[in-house]
């Protein structure tokens, strides 16, 4: 899976993954389900749900790789 940006979106990534029809949410951690889906520790959102984990959804953005490192698209600058 790759994020809004064509990066490739890996476990242990922070992404921002957000719901362009509810206007909802979710800063949090790449991991992936036996089933090979991408699904998030969410660390912060902006709905009241006490669910902790979330599928990862489309519109989606990394923010730090796994590594520490930050994408050229975060930091703008060129690649």
């Amino acid at each position: 899976m790759q994020d809004s940006f064509g990066t490739a979106i890996e476990e242990g990534d922070y992404v921002l993954s957000a719901a362009s029809s509810s206007s909802f949410f979710k800063l949090g951690v790449v991991y992936f389900a036996p089933s090979g889906r991408p699904m998030m520790e969410v660390t912060r959102s902006n709905w009241s749900g006490s669910a902790r984990r979330s599928e990862v959804g489309s519109n989606v953005l990394v923010l730090r790789k796994a590594d520490g490192t930050v994408p050229a698209h975060v930091t703008g600058e060129e690649r």
